[in-house]
């Protein structure tokens, strides 16, 4: 069976940070390789959020137009994902009369099986900007946590509003407060499929955080949701009467997915999704594109598992694009290299709780790097300035013992980067203790004496355990790992390092 990894499709607002990196992309791409290594066809997709309000918000700060907003920054995007060894198998730009097409049918296509109904309601309004405030466009005070927030959904609690229930509304764009006006939207209610969302609920596997966001909604009443808004960018509405509205994005990635589904070579099938995203998104993957794809009977795109990651921190606040609080990828890349940033994002990746990322975090992922640069070319020379066979005696006690204690932290290692048991924070860690216990049983093979079938039998053990810190490794460092293998193969220490700055 073909496994199908997804990542949440970025918004071409920015150049994606650090933050952006240690959440879903890398720690993906980091399954991709342990899953494509071990045998498995293995997919990974994504796309882009063009059509996201977020992109115009950036164009009137830039004093651009959006769709040069959306081209910039998908190419650095795309860059920066080459860069860091993020390895897509499809990413899907929303562009051109297919795509819309395609939209727009299964907006249709809701509409007809009466899951999207039209409802008299309120949305709040600019005066001054002339211009329906929702998501980006929006500012105020969540209803349901009180944090600050924009329209449609809040970042800190991950739960939706219905934008006139914002506490304080303003416009973005000039700060004025808004007014609320009555409207007619087009809303997909949700109460009517609690009972399909409950056993979805039930069947997936998700983190604890989010089972709680969906048992909270469900507690107080499944909402409505607003499917579309009055507005000058996105996918047009396929509905008489509202021409002049716009598909909400995060309902229009629900079929971003579906194009995005890969197909399976002969006689194989493609498994359900394995979702890739940030806590603040879970609403949408646990919520509103199961309702989707359950009212479209499209069983098929329903996640079988959820990948979540809390927020990374920069200075105590979350990294934002929007608000330029960030470290950019893109300028870190070429500094550091792509083996200290997946090596770092995945040691501090905020799986179950925030993160903070700081200086001397990284100078810590350094130092490891820097110990692995010293213990490996260590091991090189010693494997390489042994050339006779191993003898039959059994390597001295200390050798063995060191390489038991490897052994097991390569099955560990093994054990968090499998589907079912996928912990790369855990993996990334087990990669620094094996480099330790790699570096002792280098020192140990080092004071046995040279010319005698017990250094023979040490050198052996120490090749065989550093074959096995490669093949590991690989997935968090592909290009050290990669050197590495190659230098104990040729018996010669490269003049670039192996691990490390300048490598």
């Amino acid at each position: 069976m073909t496994t199908w990894l997804t990542c949440t499709p970025p918004t071409p607002n920015g150049p994606l940070h650090v933050g952006h990196m240690s959440g879903p992309y890398i720690a993906a791409d980091v399954l991709r390789r342990a899953l494509a290594a071990q045998g498995e066809d293995v997919r990974l997709t994504t796309g882009m959020d063009d059509n996201q309000s977020y992109v115009p918000r950036r164009a009137w700060a830039d004093g651009s137009d959006p769709v040069e907003v959306a081209d910039r920054y998908t190419r650095s995007i795309t860059t920066t994902w080459r860069d860091a060894g993020v390895d897509f198998d499809t990413v899907v730009l929303p562009r051109g009369e297919d795509y819309d097409a395609r939209v727009r049918s299964m907006f249709r296509a809701l509409v007809d099986v009466g899951a999207v109904v039209p409802r008299a309601t309120q949305l709040p309004y600019c005066e001054d900007c002339s211009r329906w405030l929702y998501e980006a466009y929006l500012n105020g005070a969540c209803p349901h946590c009180g944090s600050g927030t924009n329209g449609n959904a809040c970042e800190q609690c991950c739960r939706p509003n219905a934008c006139h229930d914002v506490v304080d509304p303003s416009c973005i764009r000039c700060g004025s407060p808004a007014t609320i006006r009555p409207v007619t939207l087009l809303v997909l209610p949700l109460e009517p499929m609690r009972d399909d969302l409950t056993k979805y609920w039930d069947s997936v596997d998700m983190p604890p955080r989010l089972r709680a966001v969906c048992d909270a909604m469900a507690a107080d009443g499944l909402p409505e949701i607003l499917v579309a808004h009055p507005s000058d960018w996105g996918v047009s509405v396929p509905v008489e009467g509202y021409e002049d509205h716009r598909i909400y994005v995060w309902l229009e990635m629900a079929e971003g997915y579906a194009v995005e589904r890969p197909t399976a070579p002969d006689g194989d099938v493609v498994g359900r999704p394995v979702q890739f995203f940030g806590i603040d998104n879970g609403y949408f993957h646990a919520v509103l594109f199961p309702a989707v794809n359950l009212a479209l009977g499209r069983h098929e795109l329903l996640a079988e598992r959820f990948v979540v990651n809390e927020f990374f921190l920069l200075n105590g606040q979350k990294f934002s694009t929007s608000r330029q609080h960030a470290v950019w990828a893109e300028e870190f890349l070429p500094v550091a290299g792509r083996d200290l940033l997946r090596l770092h994002c995945m040691l501090r990746r905020p799986a179950t709780r925030q993160t903070d990322f700081t200086l001397q975090d990284l100078a810590r992922t350094e130092a490891v790097m820097d110990s692995w640069q010293r213990t490996f070319a260590q091991t090189v020379r010693l494997v390489g300035a042994t050339s006779e066979p191993a003898a039959a005696d059994p390597a001295p006690a200390d050798v063995r013992r060191h390489a038991r204690h490897a052994a097991r932290a390569v099955d560990d290692i093994r054990a968090g980067l499998t589907l079912d048991g996928f912990d790369p924070a855990a993996a990334a860690a087990g990669l620094v203790e094996l480099g330790e216990r790699v570096a002792r049983l280098a020192d140990e093979v080092a004071a046995t004496a040279p010319g005698t079938p017990a250094r023979a039998a040490a050198v052996a053990v120490l090749r065989e355990t550093a074959e096995q810190f490669a093949d590991v490794a690989a997935p968090v460092v592909p290009d050290g790992a990669a050197r590495l293998l190659a230098a104990l193969r040729s018996g010669e220490v490269p003049r670039t390092k192996l691990f490390g700055l300048g490598a």
